[in-house]
């Protein structure tokens, strides 16, 4: 299956991706088929192979999967943990 949707990354998404920074929507590489969430420690990937998605869904309705990493973490890198 080919790899579809998302959009050009913008120079915002692209800084904050090298910054880690956690915030909403998800960005997926074209090389690898993979998708994650913006804050994710993974190792950063060639620009021209980003894609960015707004929803999880429209990542695996590209023909992404889910990083491993933020699946572990089990929680999105933007929501705020509730107070134990």
């Amino acid at each position: 299956m080919a790899l579809t949707g998302g959009c050009e990354a913008l120079d915002q998404d692209w800084q904050d991706l090298l910054g880690k920074v956690a915030r909403a929507g998800f960005y997926g590489v074209a090389s690898t088929g993979i998708y994650c969430d913006f804050g994710c420690p993974s190792r950063p990937p060639l620009r021209k192979n980003l894609r960015v998605f707004a929803a999880a869904e429209q990542a695996e309705a590209g023909g992404y999967r889910r990083c491993k990493r933020c699946a572990a973490r089990d929680v999105h890198a933007w929501t705020e943990a509730a107070p134990i």
